[in-house]
């Protein structure tokens, strides 16, 4: 009888703990390629014992972001939620409040990391995720989720590649549907303002950038970083959000006003295009180089995992944003490996089963390209020209 009243008393407590679980969410927001899926792996692999869960959100076909977070080991699949196909801001609003709440009402995380689409706006995600935190805190026996900070990473030296240095952003004609103007909104709004890739400029360069960002946005904590490295404190935890605050900025209370002028049905904001190339054969690694020497400007980001013949058994991350380019190794194919070994990796990465080729298994290119009014088929075709025949196994 004693055990049975205190194993009701322990329930009791359980209940109450779960009734007031308190889920901070991290809004994370910034431009193409600016670094935000690399502050997330930062996040997840933290040894601070922080809980977090990651929902992401790619405005191509196949979320690239989301499968680089889990594919890097930091994390399983099963912390990462895509979401695909459209943007937070609009179209995916009412994805982005299930998911907060599915996700914290499992009571096994602290934080919610979200990381938006690189041309998101962040006013109406978070408009959204205000609303479902007033709605959470009324709501017994669910999780509690709070927004505690938005964090947005800047690329230096993009700004001084493609925004002059960021007085791009200043410039008289500014238009509703220019990137620039996206790249304001985002500075604006934010609580903490992560300066990235800072090793690629000057001191300078880091100080007249600091002053031009610091002139749109007055109460952010700003820091600077190199490969997205800052630390836990700065991110989770800070309690920076509070929506009053944040209403007295001008620069975004008239969009809250009047948020039928950003309800966007497409995610094709500010002129841009996306779409994914895929192949189950492997590119000529010098051919594809070239190529990449000599496309057009038009195309302002490209992101995903390539194979080539001069390396088939390892798949690399490419990564292309403006005028940087980088690439990578993510890891050997499991197709590389001997059968034996293939049977424990469907078993502890069961995903595979979805991409997995009867020949080629998991050995494949995929590539998301954005940019501005961009030709498709010319360039499928002149990635086409790339590749070479992989011989049969």
């Amino acid at each position: 009888m004693l055990y049975q009243c205190v194993t009701c008393v322990l329930q009791e407590i359980g209940d109450a703990m779960e009734e007031q679980k308190l889920v901070k969410v991290v809004l994370l927001t910034g431009y193409l390629g600016s670094g935000k899926t690399t502050i997330v792996n930062h996040i997840l692999s933290n040894t601070e014992g922080i809980r977090a869960a990651v929902i992401v959100n790619d405005i191509g076909e196949v979320n690239i972001d989301a499968s680089l977070i889990s594919d890097n080991g930091v994390t399983s699949s099963d912390d990462v939620i895509p979401l695909t196909n459209g943007c937070l801001c609009c179209s995916l609003s009412d994805n982005l409040t299930v998911q907060l709440g599915d996700i914290a009402d499992t009571f096994q995380y602290d934080y919610i990391i979200i990381e938006a689409s690189g041309i998101c706006e962040p006013i109406p995600i978070t408009y959204n995720i205000q609303a479902f935190s007033n709605q959470s805190s009324h709501a017994p026996g669910h999780a509690h989720v709070v927004l505690d900070n938005i964090v947005a990473v800047v690329d230096c030296a993009r700004m001084y590649d493609e925004f002059k240095g960021g007085k791009a952003l200043f410039k008289d004609n500014l238009n509703d549907d220019d990137i620039e103007n996206l790249l304001v909104q985002q500075i604006e709004f934010c609580t903490t303002l992560v300066l990235n890739k800072t090793d690629l400029v000057s001191e300078a360069q880091i100080k007249e950038l600091k002053a031009l960002v610091r002139s749109l946005q007055k109460d952010a904590v700003i820091l600077e970083a190199v490969n997205g490295k800052i630390p836990m404190t700065e991110l989770v935890d800070t309690n920076r959000f509070d929506l009053d605050k944040a209403y007295r900025s001008s620069a975004w209370m008239d969009a809250m006003d009047h948020p039928e002028e950003h309800e966007d049905p497409e995610v094709l904001e500010y002129g841009i295009k996306t779409f994914v190339y895929t192949r189950r054969q492997p590119f000529d690694g010098n051919a594809f180089n070239a190529f990449v020497n000599s496309w057009s400007s038009d195309i302002i980001r490209v992101k995903g995992k390539i194979w080539t013949m001069q390396d088939p058994d390892m798949s690399y991350v490419f990564e292309q944003a403006g005028k940087q380019v980088t690439m990578y190794e993510n890891g050997m194919f499991f197709h590389a490996f001997a059968v034996d070994h293939k049977e424990q990796i469907f078993e502890e990465r069961p995903e595979l089963a979805k991409i997995w080729d009867p020949e080629f298994g998991d050995r494949i290119t995929q590539l998301c390209f954005i940019g501005h009014h961009i030709d498709k088929d010319e360039i499928t075709k002149r990635l086409d020209e790339c590749l070479v025949s992989w011989p049969k196994q």
